[in-house]
Parts: C-alpha cells; sequence; structure tokens
C-alpha cells in the first residue's frame, strides 16, 4: 500500500489550522518516515516522535507547533 506525509499546523490555542497533504506518495513507511523526520528537522528547532500517531513533531522558531505524519494511502 503507499504512503503519504500529512503536514498539520497547529494555532496558539492547540487547535488544527491546517491540513497539507506533500507529494510524493511514497511505497514504503520506512521511506515516509525519513523525509517526514528531514520535513521536521528543517521546520523546527526541536524533534519528537510520537509512534502512535506515526509522526514527527517540531517546534518553529516563532512557536507553533507542526506534525509531519504518515499515513497509508486508502485505495
Amino acid at each position: 500500500m503507499p504512503f503519504q506525509i500529512l503536514r498539520i499546523e497547529y494555532d496558539c490555542a492547540g487547535n488544527v489550522a491546517a491540513r497539507q497533504t506533500t507529494k510524493p506518495v511514497f511505497e514504503f513507511d520506512e521511506d515516509a518516515l525519513a523525509l517526514a523526520e528531514f520535513d521536521a528537522c528543517r521546520a523546527g528547532d526541536e524533534l519528537e516522535f510520537d509512534p502512535q500517531k506515526n509522526c514527527w513533531r517540531t517546534t518553529t522558531p516563532t512557536g507553533g507547533r507542526l506534525e509531519f505524519c504518515v499515513e497509508e494511502i486508502k485505495t
């Protein structure tokens, strides 16, 4: 099954402010997780992995919170 990265941005109250799927689509979960980690590292300073949500979290220099989650694409 293919996988995609979902970028989730939260506002200062902790509510979802934006959700965006990124390209490309990945054949393997591990490849998508590696790129999600890279994207989170570029976007912020502190990285944290959440195995339950299968995502990388980061805080931006301006204090925003982002998640880069890997999801299986249902076909």
